[in-house]
């Protein structure tokens, strides 16, 4: 009898186990962009919460036996015209630079969406109402804008905050009813319509949600404007009042002393066109990685 041949039992090819995606915030730290400008203000928010512990002096503390002290092993950055040392206003100054960054983002960001919204899905009136508004409000400078509310309304930190807000949330409105134009006509909204749902909450969970990526990067150059707003006020003497250590003020009280001791006024400058620069590097950071076409065109800068 013939004897069967026995065969090796064909071993299963190994299934590949899924890959598991990267967490969102991953893709955001890959761009060269946004972790150098993260890292930057990161730094920042690190020393303007420990401002009272690393700065060497206070900032309000004179010495005018030692006044217009160039940089030394005591003072690295020397003393203003009132002894006050420099290092230690500028570490205080961030605090505020900070808060008037983070406070003008979030105003701006919440008046303007709901304006923007409101005007680009409900229209009729309600958006030749609003857009006439924006246009008016464009037509000024933003800075302009801001100067005359802080004159009408005072000088202190919360006007300036107030009065940069509203002159840059024209902007954001104008951007937020763009793309609210072009989320309105799209199939899932059409789709809730049919399902019955409000236009209020089609708006709430559906426009405002899907509209938020091109905003924020708006916004967040938005705080880097708010920050110059500020010097310039300051400078002007219109911003937080002296002696509080504000970098505008340090720019100010330097003015008079530049070609004796540049550094007053320079490093001030300096802190200010890091900090706007870290902001403008954050935004085109998230520019490039919410927005799916910039983000084909960037993946060769990622890291």
């Amino acid at each position: 009898m013939p004897t069967a041949v026995s065969t090796p039992a064909l071993s299963a090819a190994p299934v590949p186990a899924p890959r598991r995606r990267r967490p969102e915030w991953v893709r955001h730290f890959r761009h060269p962009g946004f972790l150098t400008g993260f890292v930057i203000l990161a730094f920042m928010a690190l020393v303007a919460l420990t401002a009272p512990f690393i700065a060497p002096y206070s900032p309000l503390d004179t010495d005018l036996a030692n006044t217009l002290a160039q940089p030394s092993a005591s003072h690295l950055l020397g003393t203003d015209q009132y002894g006050r040392d420099i290092l230690s206003r500028l570490i205080h100054g961030t605090s505020i630079s900070l808060k008037v960054a983070v406070s003008v983002m979030a105003l701006s960001l919440l008046l303007g969406m709901t304006i923007g919204a409101m005007a680009g899905f409900l229209g009729g009136w309600i958006e030749r109402l609003t857009v006439s508004l924006i246009d008016i409000l464009l037509a000024f400078p933003g800075f302009l804008l801001a100067l005359a509310l802080v004159a009408a309304y005072g000088s202190s930190l919360e006007s300036v905050i107030i009065a940069v807000s509203l002159a840059f949330t024209p902007r954001v409105a104008a951007v937020m009813r763009a793309v609210v134009l072009t989320i309105a006509p799209r199939p899932f909204i059409e789709a809730s319509h049919a399902l019955g749902m409000t236009r209020w909450r089609i708006l709430l969970y559906h426009v405002i949600p899907n509209s938020l990526p091109p905003v924020i990067v708006v916004a967040t150059v938005g705080a880097a404007t708010a920050i110059l707003g500020e010097a310039g006020l300051s400078y002007l003497g219109l911003g937080v009042q002296p002696p509080t250590p504000t970098w505008g003020n340090v720019i100010a009280d330097g003015q008079s002393f530049l070609q004796s001791n540049p550094v007053i006024s320079l490093s001030a400058g300096f802190c200010i066109a890091l900090m706007v620069i870290a902001l403008n590097l954050l935004g085109d950071g998230l520019r490039d990685t919410l927005d799916p076409q910039m983000r084909k065109s960037s993946n060769a800068k990622m890291i």
